[in-house]
Order: C-alpha cells, then structure tokens, then sequence
C-alpha cells in the first residue's frame, strides 16, 4: 500500500502541475486575445478610414502629404484650370461618373510586420526554432558525410565561393547603376521640369487664352523619347556587362534584381512628379493674369515664388532610392530612434536563411541532377524527381519569404527609420490566387496597382478590365522570367507558364472570395507542385546544358532546350561519376 506522506507528495505535485499548466493556458489565451483584438480594431479602423474617404470629399493624408502648399493665388489659377478644362463640360460629367472608378491609393501608417507581431508568441518563436533546429542537422549531416566519405570535414561552401569571386566587380557595376539611377535620372527630370518653363507661353490680361503650346508639346515628347532611351540603355548594358565577363548565377542575380529595382524607383519618381511639375507650369503660365485680378500684386509674387517647386529636392530623391518601398512619396512616417540590435538580429536571420537554401539545395538537387542524360529517364523517374523536389522547393520558399521579405526588408526599414513595415501580409491563409498574389509581396503589388493597372485602366477604360489585370500579371511573369533566363543562360519558359498562363486561369475559375478551407488547401498544394516543378527541371535543363552537346549553333541555342535533345551522348560526353566525385566533387 501507498503510504499517506506519499499520496500527500503525489497530490501536491499533481495540483502544482495543474497550476502552472493552467498558468500556462491563461498566458497563452491571453495572447490570443491580444492579437485578436488588435487584429480586430486594425480591421475595423482600416474600414472606418475606406467608408469616410468615400463619402467626404475631403481629401486623404496621401495627397496632403504629396500635394504642395500652395497660395490664394494658386488656387485661384487651379480652379480657373480646372472650370476651363474640357473634362469638366456639362455634356461629359455624366459619361466621366459612369466611365471612370475611384482607385485607393497607398497610404503609409506607422506599422509592423505581421510576422513582427507574432514572434511576440512564444508557440510562433517556436516554430521558428524548429527551422533553426533542421538547418544545424543538415548542415551537420552535410560535413559528417565528408567526414566519413573522405576522411576530412568539408563544409562545402565551395558553390558559395564561386558564386562570390568576381564579387568586387558586382559591387563595382552595382555603383554604376546607382550612380546612374541617382544622378543621371534626377538630374534629367530636374533639367526637364525647370527648362520647360521657358517654353510656356505667360498668359496675360491682354492676351487670349488659345496661345500657342506647341513648343511646350514638343519639349515634352522630346525629353519622353529621350527617358525611353535611358531606359533601354539601363536595361542594355549591364545585361551586356555580365554576359561578356561570364558572372556567375548570384552574382548575376544580384545585378538583375537590383538593375529592376532601380527602374522600378525611376518610373515610380517620374510617374509622381511629371503631373507635379505639368500643374506648376500651368500656374506659371496665368500667373501674370492672376496678378492683374488681385489687389496687392506684389505681395501674390512673393507668396507665388515662394510655392512648390516642379522637381522635389534630391534629399528626398535618394531617401526613395534606399528605402524600402517602390511608392514615391515626398514623405514616410518615420520611427523615433533605430534599434541596432535589432538590425544585427535580422541580418544574421538573413544571412542563416541564405546558408539554409544553399545547403537545401547542395542536398537536395546537386547530388539527383548532377550526371543527368534524358537517355536515363523515364516518366517514372522524372514524375518521382518532381514530387521529391516539394519539400527542399517549399523550404527555399519559406526561406526567401523569410530571409527577404521579412529580416532584410525590416533591417533597411529599421536603419532608416521607416516606420511602415507592411511588406506582405497573411498570404498563407490565401483561398484563390489572386489574394496570394496581393498579399505575398505587398512592395512590388503596389507598384504594379499603382503604376500598371490604374494607367491600364485609365488607357483602356472599364469594360477591359480583364485586359489591364492580365497586363499586371504578364509585365510580372516577364521580369521574373528575364531574371531566371539571364541569370541560368538559356531560355525555359517554366515559370512564365505557371504565372502567366495556369495562374491567370486559376485566378478566373476559382472563386476569388471565399473562407473554404479545400481551397487554401488546394494553393498549398499547387504552390508546393510548381515549385517541385520548377526545382526539377530548372535544374535538369542546367546540367543538361553542362553534360549535353548541342543542338543547334548560334543564338538559337539560347532558346533550344538541350534537355529535350540529350540522347546521344558520344564518348567525350559520358561522365564517369565515381572518378568525378572523387576528383570533382565541388564543381557545379
């Protein structure tokens, strides 16, 4: 029999258990609510913010912060512009209210990543843990199989290293195209908005209203053609750059990514401005007329010189340049101080992320792809490569979302101050395509709404909004795919494919609102197939081109799959795979 002193033990470590496993459930629901209710009034307050921009006509922070102050005396010239604008016709107002559709426009708050809020939980730092856990076990796995296999501990960061040799000559050409970008375009859009005030007619009281605007059109489509030839010139010679010096895959990828970026701030900047400083013109213009009707002309010169200028300062141009948005604003809500603990932190997640997807990839494909002859597949094996590949694809997913989006784009926000964070939002709970596309990269979504599909849907009007939504997405399929081509060197068109074709038909069948779970279910799945896809035969098509001869000569090679061709292989091609992993074990 149990004695009574221990049943008394028993039962007060059972009651002391009970207690901290009661303590523990409390902490826990306690933090749900939290975020619940956070999540709730950030809702209810994003909702209240849409409903009284709708119904007030006053106007939004946005355009507070984006329009200048101006005098009585521009005001008075705007609304004399805008009462004579042919848009503002009696016979036009109602075809403008049934044509036309208000777009919201970006607004930056004060606001952290969500992946910020739910690391606060301990269960969510957890499973961030657990990623943690599974990098050290493959990267222990890694150097013990060399240990084992060739007597020495080898951490294979050899594919690293080759990555990174010419890494002076990145940076190097990554300078040019910063120096282009900063100096070149700002100082272009300067000299264009202050120079084509010289050819705007002043319009006086003894002079008629129909003067003659022709040289103002001309210097305006002059300086257009000559920003499409920057452009083309922007795209031109980096392509030529790495191409000619043979970058390795990083390296390339880096310049690419960042020669994008760079565009994507100059057409940001330009989209912006170019009505700022077409407004300042013709204000410029009615200024003397605007004088004769006022009672103390010198003082509206005074307040006049002193109003907005066509082209914002530089400061603020190269604010833009490195902050972490592709929306130009002259101004963002900015933190307090900068929390360089902080910052540290995010850079080593960053760079463990990087280390991740490099040892996922030395695994998972080098050792399956390496020989790869189409003589040696069958359908069998090339469905089973696929199916193989989700896993290491849907951890490199994970990776880049984690290590990108969220720890390198937080540590620039956090070094610059820039207080709105939202740079994805909750695309893991994503029911139909198109919110996972708006929810994934909220960064580039928003230049794409703002500068792509409000253009489109201006250009095309109401009934083509299916033609301005499928330009979104094949603008996108195309720079991804220009990137993915330059930076391997041949043309395979998998990715364009599953972006521009199957998920613009994806996005039409399924139902685009819904909380069905078979349909969060089903982006999972489909998401995690294409990206086994893509791992597979990405990587097929490059070892291909390694073991493979060719097909065609020329530049017709470039676009030829030799993946698709490689089944006579002569002598000089077959590789003894014993002898080279013993020889050439780090070549990739």
């Amino acid at each position: 029999m149990v004695s009574q002193e221990q049943r008394c033990y028993e039962g007060s470590a059972g009651a002391e258990f009970r207690q901290v496993d009661r303590t523990g459930q409390i902490h826990n629901a306690t933090e749900r609510f939290r975020f619940e209710i956070l999540d709730y009034i950030n809702n209810r307050l994003e909702q209240f913010s849409s409903e009284m921009k709708l119904k007030t006509d006053l106007p939004s922070l946005d355009d507070m912060v984006k329009q200048p102050v101006m005098s009585e005396m521009d005001l008075r010239v705007i609304n004399k512009i805008e009462k004579e604008s042919p848009s503002r016709n009696p016979q036009n107002s109602d075809d403008s209210k049934t044509s036309s559709i208000p777009f919201p426009e970006k607004v930056f708050r004060a606001r952290s990543s969500i992946l910020t809020e739910l690391l606060k939980i301990s269960h969510f730092r957890s499973i961030r843990q657990i990623f943690i856990s599974v990098l050290v076990i493959v990267f222990l796995q890694v150097a013990i199989h060399d240990l084992f296999e060739f007597g020495k501990l080898d951490f294979r960061i050899d594919v690293i290293l080759w990555n990174f040799s010419n890494l002076s000559a990145c940076v190097r050409l990554w300078f040019w195209l910063f120096l282009s970008t900063s100096i070149v375009a700002y100082c272009g859009f300067h000299f264009w908005a202050y120079k084509r005030l010289v050819f705007i007619p002043i319009v006086t009281s003894n002079a008629t209203e129909n003067s003659n605007k022709k040289p103002t059109i001309i210097f305006d489509w002059m300086w257009f053609s000559v920003y499409c030839c920057y452009i083309a010139l922007f795209l031109f010679f980096p392509v030529h750059y790495i191409l000619a010096e043979n970058y390795p895959i990083v390296t390339r990828i880096i310049i690419l990514i960042e020669q994008v970026r760079f565009l994507m701030k100059t057409h940001a900047f330009v989209r912006e401005n170019a009505p700022r400083a077409i407004l300042y013109g013709q204000i410029y213009s009615q200024k003397d007329k605007a004088e004769d009707n006022t009672n103390d002309s010198s003082n509206d010169q005074k307040v006049f010189s002193r109003s907005h200028s066509p082209c914002p300062e530089f400061s603020k141009y190269i604010y833009f340049i490195f902050a972490p948005t592709l929306i130009y604003r002259d101004s963002y809500p900015r933190s307090l101080s900068i929390q360089w603990n902080y910052v540290l932190s995010q850079l080593a997640q960053f760079v463990a992320a990087v280390f991740f997807s490099y040892y996922l990839f030395y695994r998972f494909c080098l050792p399956v792809f390496r020989y790869f002859k189409s003589d040696h597949v069958t359908v069998e094996i090339f469905v089973l490569s696929i199916l193989n590949c989700t896993l290491p694809g849907a951890l490199l997913l994970f990776c880049v979302f984690y290590g990108f989006l969220h720890c390198w784009l937080n540590a620039f926000a956090e070094m610059l101050r820039f207080a709105d964070r939202e740079f994805y939002s909750d695309w893991w709970t994503a029911t139909s395509w198109s919110s996972y596309y708006r929810t994934w990269n909220i960064v580039v979504h928003d230049w794409l709404y703002t500068y792509i599909y409000r253009d489109c849907h201006t250009l095309f009007g109401v009934k083509y909004r299916l033609v301005s939504m499928y330009t979104v997405i094949f603008l996108s399929a195309c720079v991804h795919e220009y990137i993915l081509a330059l930076a391997f060197g041949y043309f395979y068109p998998i990715l364009f494919l599953q972006f521009a074709v199957l998920g613009f038909i994806s996005m039409l069948i399924l139902p685009r609102r819904t909380q069905s779970k078979a349909f969060n279910i089903f982006i999972w799945t489909s998401l995690f197939v294409g990206l086994g896809m893509q791992m597979c035969l990405y990587s097929i098509e490059w070892y291909a081109r390694q073991n493979c001869p060719r097909v065609v000569n020329g530049p017709l090679d470039y676009f030829v799959p030799r993946s698709f061709f490689c089944r006579e292989v002569n002598d000089t091609i077959t590789v003894d795979i014993k002898s080279s992993v013993t020889n050439n074990r780090h070549d990739l």
